[in-house]
């Protein structure tokens, strides 16, 4: 006789629907977007010993939401335990599992859970998972370098999410394929497809991460083929999407896209603070990507002049196994190591590199042309050269930066041909095209190289107007190094001008400077004065920023030296009921916005967009690193206005005495919570601290 089923308690069912109301609940705020209502009532179900699988995949999601990532490998693999009876659960979060890994940069193990999926998919009928698992699959290909294997798998995702309606996984397929595309140099597609996937992103047809995940490859691709109006586009979409969904995982890569727009467009200064913010976010965010906030500071800081600090930059993406070229091959040039910058460049680019990495052609063969003419090996500018013509002169997919790069490399390798009367042409139809794009530091430099040849051809007057006007749009920019070139230049003009090619190096010299105390003065001694100030906090912060440059150091620290930060807390800037009241404005606001912009009310959108930028920095104020919300009266939030208003009332004082040392110090001090002193390099000051 069978025997019947135990019969589940009073006690069991109770349980049971009380598991169920708490998922059905934090899924209908999560749904809302109220990441930390939807997390808190999942922490709280969990402590009940109430979740299952489900559960416990959407407090992982919650989690990277809200900033505590430590926590999303733990409830995945909870998740994945208790997914027994749902292989296409446990596929999901087996996957999941080895996105976090790698997004943690832990090879080894996002290579385990790789494997755990693979093992597991290969036993379930055709399902949607399995076009994530192309996805994974693709990606993989793509970073070993394996651009047909990596469109074979992005196709198969493409295909497997349109057949099963998946948009997630559909959005995914195809901005995998418009970075192929783009490699290929195949613009019009690779655009095309972006459109796509941008297209359900702004529809809301796929989820957090996929959004995120889109808009950030959006930008990549743009950019790396030289489309920055479209760049700059996606990076306000992606920075007003933040604001409103306010998660604490993109704000690092939005802050990247961000300084690389406005170091294109010329605003190098403000493209530093950025980057530098994006960097230490990452470093705990997502530090798969840490070397990529590296390169763009680098970047950033090569433009400004500021040698030292771009090599600073450029090997932590080294230390992490990114080689940043073609930068790095740019700064051994400006350093007066063409042989070793051509060798380099060379050996990168017979490298099969990863999708992402080789995607900016156009740029890493203008480099290559300028290298190889400064280290004479003109065979290998020629060979780059014709590259760029063919990559210019493809009709279907021609873009202006192509074309820009191409004319400016044929006119640099005629002029090192001597062949006078062709570079002047080229040169004169890239810098059109430079001023067409707007984008200030390509344009200084093809005027640059347009006066050398100009004065190459006995046409001094209009060489002189070609380097001034560099000059004058390095100096604007705060380009230093390229300046003092021009300066070179203008120098040598009434005798033979410098060759473009030897022009890579112009040390500078440096201004001597002592700061030190006696007793309770301090003195600083700087260009034949002497300042005077009293001792107090900020000369203090102020010696130990200068006595250590290019350190990062943290506000509390800075406090904590010999000065006590009182305890307390008062609570939190903005409570939950204040910050939701903040959002859901801006979300008013954002829906106005768009309204007034398809009406071409720029009166409106003026007014709306101020409005926008005020909220947006209250809710700046009010959350820190990692989402947390700040206290009020918190050590560290006390800590970092301590340090930051007596930094800035020391250096209100110096710039009384001495207004240019006042705001050499004003542009190279950075406070906040963290602190730092960058030297810039257009005014190199040796500081001499006796604290």
């Amino acid at each position: 006789m069978t025997e019947k089923p135990e019969k589940p308690s009073k006690i069991d069912v109770l349980h049971e629907d009380s598991a169920k109301k708490a998922i059905i609940t934090a899924d209908e705020l999560y749904k809302k977007g109220e990441w930390q209502p939807a997390y808190e009532h999942l922490q709280a179900a969990h402590e009940r010993n109430e979740l299952d699988a489900r559960g416990f995949e959407l407090l992982a999601e919650c989690s990277r939401w809200v900033g505590q990532n430590e926590q999303i490998v733990e409830f995945l693999e909870r998740a994945h335990v208790a997914y027994t009876d749902d292989r296409r659960g446990a596929v999901r979060t087996a996957l999941g599992l080895c996105y976090t890994h790698m997004d943690a940069c832990k090879p080894a193990q996002a290579a385990a859970w790789w494997q755990r999926a693979d093992e597991l998919i290969a036993q379930l009928p055709e399902c949607p998972e399995h076009g994530l698992h192309a996805w994974f699959a693709g990606r993989t290909c793509g970073e070993q370098g394996d651009l047909e294997g990596h469109k074979r798998y992005a196709q198969r995702a493409l295909e497997l999410g349109r057949r099963f309606e998946d948009r997630n996984i559909e959005a995914l397929g195809l901005i995998d394929l418009a970075h192929i595309n783009t490699v290929r140099g195949h613009t019009n597609r690779a655009l095309e497809l972006l459109d796509q996937a941008t297209a359900l992103a702004l529809g809301g047809e796929i989820g957090l991460l996929e959004t995120g995940i889109v808009f950030c490859n959006a930008i990549f691709a743009c950019r790396s083929r030289g489309e920055w109006d479209r760049a700059q586009e996606w990076t306000e979409s992606l920075s007003r999407w933040i604001s409103r969904v306010q998660v604490s995982y993109f704000p690092s890569l939005c802050r990247v896209h961000r300084a690389e727009v406005l170091r294109i467009r010329g605003e190098l200064q403000a493209a530093e603070v950025e980057a530098y913010e994006a960097v230490q976010m990452l470093r705990t965010t997502i530090p798969r990507w840490f070397a990529a906030g590296c390169i763009e500071l680098g970047e950033i800081r090569r433009r400004r002049g500021n040698l030292t600090g771009s090599l600073e930059a450029y090997k932590k993406a080294l230390a992490v196994g990114w080689e940043p070229q073609p930068g790095l091959a740019l700064l051994m040039l400006a350093q007066g190591d063409a042989d070793q910058a051509h060798r380099a460049l060379k050996r990168f680019s017979e490298t099969r590199l990863p999708t992402l990495l080789g995607e900016d052609r156009a740029g890493l063969l203008r480099t290559r042309v300028s290298v190889a003419i400064a280290a004479e090996d003109l065979e290998a500018a020629r060979e780059a050269t014709e590259a760029l013509i063919f990559l210019s002169e493809n009709e279907e997919d021609a873009i202006f930066w192509d074309r820009a790069s191409s004319f400016q490399a044929q006119g640099e390798l005629a002029l090192a041909q001597q062949k006078v009367t062709d570079a002047i042409a080229n040169l004169h139809k890239a810098r059109s095209l430079w001023a067409e794009l707007e984008v200030p530091y390509e344009l200084a430099t093809c005027c640059k190289w347009l006066g050398c040849a100009l004065f190459a051809g006995d046409d001094p007057l209009n060489a002189k107007l070609e380097i001034e006007a560099a000059r004058g749009i390095f100096e604007r920019i705060g380009a230093t190094f390229d300046r003092k070139i021009c300066d070179k230049l203008l120098e040598t003009s009434d005798r033979r001008p410098l060759p473009p090619a030897v022009s890579k190096a112009m040390p500078l010299s440096s201004t001597k400077a002592y700061f030190g105390r006696e007793g309770d003065i301090w003195s600083i001694q700087f260009e034949g004065m002497t300042l005077r100030l009293k001792d107090g906090k900020g000369p203090r912060y102020l010696a130990r920023l200068l006595a250590q440059p290019e350190s990062d150091l943290l506000a509390l620290d800075l406090a904590g030296q010999g000065l006590r930060v009182p305890g307390g807390d008062t609570g939190e800037i903005l409570d939950a009921k204040a910050r939701n009241a903040y959002r859901s404005r801006l979300s008013e606001l954002q829906a106005e916005m768009e309204k007034a912009d398809q009406y071409n009310d720029l009166e409106r959108s003026q007014r709306l967009k101020a409005e926008i930028e005020a909220l947006t920095s209250e809710l700046t104020t009010a959350i820190g690193f990692r989402g947390r919300s700040r206290r009020a009266g918190a050590p560290i939030e006390r800590a970092r206005q301590s340090v930051t208003k007596a930094l800035r009332g020391t250096i209100r004082k110096i710039a009384d005495e001495h207004q240019a040392l006042g705001r050499y110090l004003s542009n190279t001090i950075h406070t906040g919570t963290i602190c730092g002193f960058d030297p810039d390099p257009g005014r190199p000051i040796h500081w001499q601290v006796e604290p």
